[in-house]
């Protein structure tokens, strides 16, 4: 409820009379409103007819306050939820009830003829001028709270589009370009999906959304348990790169990405690709992953068991090592695979004497029956390696997963 305006008898006999023209005043009105307010004359979604109704239920419930009579805010509500809905904006709003109050002194003025109504008005004043702005404020509180909604419901209805997408419910090749058109996605280049890690609620992917809409590319988002899954519509292929680096430019956590694809319905295959490619990064680690480029890691991320048990098969008495010894070890294996199996480059890359490289590699050989001369010992060696890398020591407490 407004607060009740103490009004004298000659304003309450002047609002009477103009209660009585309403709808002659709510028709100049609402012409002043749209010969004064272009957001109102453009609008194709609010027709005339209907802007007078608002008008005329707005000026009823401002004339029954300035009687002294009990008003409800329903009025001014109703007034902004329409305009929320029609897409007026709120500044255009809050200007049509400017207007109103001015019309509405200009009338009274003009129908006080006699001193004593004239001096009866001027001490209202500043009461209706108080009444007017707790209807206009009325009104943008339901217009803010009708925008909010509206904004839940949108993101709730593009969250159920994508994720229908993703898992495989959007259903033929025309419903899936449909969905992708609706969410602003239906450019001419390829699509990407990524899948971001997500540690205790931190957004993963901070501002992900306009930044990659600053390089042409648009994307949708949604969180999924304990990720962030992104589908992403490029301008063309060239923009991959440029993609995959803006991700990495700003990922707090591991973040995969799929191949390239050229149609929506594939994106759930696409989906299990991000999925795989976040495990081919060492886990408390951040970083982007491209699906396909590491075709070790791949398989040891497609099979985590397998390759688990690969590891433990390969560098089982390595891997029982005091931790500082097990360290030097596989550290030196990494750099020798890392610099292409030269000895004196891995030397160079560990900051020790290359004799000293020969006695570790030819300890690993001890320890795994496996010399890095040979190519198979090699190939085992590295896959083994690769698992541990990514994965953690097989069979150590928190690092299966």
């Amino acid at each position: 409820m407004t607060p009740q305006l103490r009004a004298g008898d000659r304003v309450v006999g002047l609002v009477g009379r103009l209660l009585t023209e309403v709808d002659r005043l709510a028709e100049d009105l609402t012409d002043e409103i749209r010969g004064s307010e272009h957001s109102y004359a453009e609008s194709t979604l609010i027709g005339r007819d209907q802007l007078r109704a608002v008008v005329r239920d707005n000026l009823s419930t401002i004339f029954t306050a300035l009687q002294g009579r009990p008003a409800t805010l329903e009025a001014p509500r109703a007034a902004g939820r329409l305009k929320a809905e029609q897409g007026i904006p709120l500044a255009a709003l809050l200007h049509a009830y400017r207007l109103a109050g001015r019309f509405i002194w200009d009338r009274l003025l003009a129908a006080a003829v006699d001193e004593e109504s004239t001096v009866q008005l001027l001490h209202l004043a500043s009461d209706m001028w108080a009444a007017i702005d707790d209807y206009s404020s009325a009104a943008a509180d339901a217009y803010r709270s009708t925008v909010e909604e509206r904004s839940r419901r949108d993101a709730a209805a593009r969250s159920m589009m994508l994720t229908s997408l993703l898992d495989g419910r959007a259903g033929t090749h025309a419903s899936a370009w449909e969905i992708a058109r609706v969410l602003d996605l239906d450019r001419q280049g390829p699509f990407l999906v990524v899948c971001a890690e997500v540690h205790d609620r931190v957004e993963p992917l901070p501002g992900v959304q306009r930044r990659l809409g600053a390089s042409g590319i648009g994307s949708e988002w949604i969180h999924q348990t304990g990720a962030w899954a992104g589908l992403l519509s490029l301008p063309h292929a060239q923009a991959i790169t440029a993609a995959v680096d803006q991700l990495a430019a700003i990922t707090l956590s591991r973040v995969g990405v799929s191949r390239a694809f050229a149609s929506p319905v594939n994106a759930p295959a696409a989906w299990r690709q991000a999925q795989l490619a976040v495990q081919c990064l060492p886990h408390g680690t951040h970083g982007t992953h491209l699906y396909g480029s590491a075709p070790v890691s791949l398989l040891a991320a497609a099979s985590p068991d397998t390759a688990q048990e690969v590891a433990r098969s390969v560098l089982g008495r390595l891997l029982a090592l005091p931790p500082q010894e097990r360290t030097t070890l596989l550290e030196t294996l990494h750099a020798w695979f890392a610099v292409g199996g030269s000895t004196t480059a891995a030397a160079e890359r560990l900051h020790c004497h290359r004799n000293t490289v020969l006695y570790r590699l030819n300890r690993i050989a001890e320890l795994t029956d496996r010399h890095t001369a040979d190519a198979q010992s090699c190939a085992e060696l590295y896959i083994a390696l690769e698992t541990v890398r990514l994965r953690g020591r097989p069979g150590s407490p928190g690092t299966e997963r």
